[in-house]
């Protein structure tokens, strides 16, 4: 088994057995990864063994090439985005975040945009950027990453939601998320997001019950 090192971002985390966690991290050099961490839970649990969300985190972790599932040794926390959870529109869009990234993604399948976007999406989320907006770029940044997103000229919008798209495709993060949609044009934006979501999708979303 290879040992590897990167940095990753806690998509999943559910109890295993007494003492440990089965996780799903989404790694800047090796895309989705599935593990399982020992150690975690219990009487006197390990403190670089116990990720947590809207983190960036460093994992090291032996590959299994058969299984799927891997063995994490070591998970330090790098940055920690603990802003994201003191309002409920930054949590929910955050957890939304993370669910579109984990179906949308196969294990082993490297993307260093996909990484980015959720990276960035955090970033601008704690720094107090409006989450309606972050949401949106997001969403469009992901698609295009996947290879989903048709271009803005593909849909008929109106001339405010039109320039909007176009600039939160092309732009950089850093740009973009100094956008501020109105109500009106992020709710046109999040139609068109949504639908592309939706019919690439083979079950609805968990999250979008709470989604702004």
């Amino acid at each position: 088994m290879a040992i590897q090192k990167t940095e990753a971002i806690l998509l999943k985390k559910k109890d295993f057995r007494e003492t440990s966690f089965i996780l799903t991290f989404f790694t800047k050099d090796f895309g989705k990864v599935d593990g399982i961490i020992k150690g975690a839970r219990g009487y006197r649990p390990r403190g670089d063994a116990n990720p947590i969300f809207f983190s960036l985190d460093q994992v090291v972790f032996y590959e299994k090439k058969i299984g799927g599932i891997s063995i994490v040794s070591q998970c330090e926390t790098q940055e920690v985005f603990l802003n994201i959870l003191k309002e409920w529109i930054r949590a929910s869009s955050a957890y939304y975040m993370l669910e579109l990234v984990d179906v949308f993604t196969e294990p082993g399948e490297k993307s260093e945009e996909v990484f980015d976007s959720l990276c960035n999406s955090f970033k601008f989320l704690d720094s107090g950027k409006e989450a309606e907006s972050i949401t949106r770029l997001f969403e469009i940044k992901l698609l295009k990453a996947l290879g989903f997103w048709p271009g803005a000229e593909y849909f008929k919008l109106t001339k405010g939601a039109m320039s909007s798209v176009m600039h939160l495709e092309k732009e950089s993060w850093k740009t973009a998320s100094n956008m501020k949609l109105t109500k009106d044009v992020n709710a046109e934006i999040k139609a068109i997001t949504g639908k592309i979501i939706e019919e690439n999708l083979d079950r609805p979303l968990k999250t979008t019950r709470f989604l702004i």
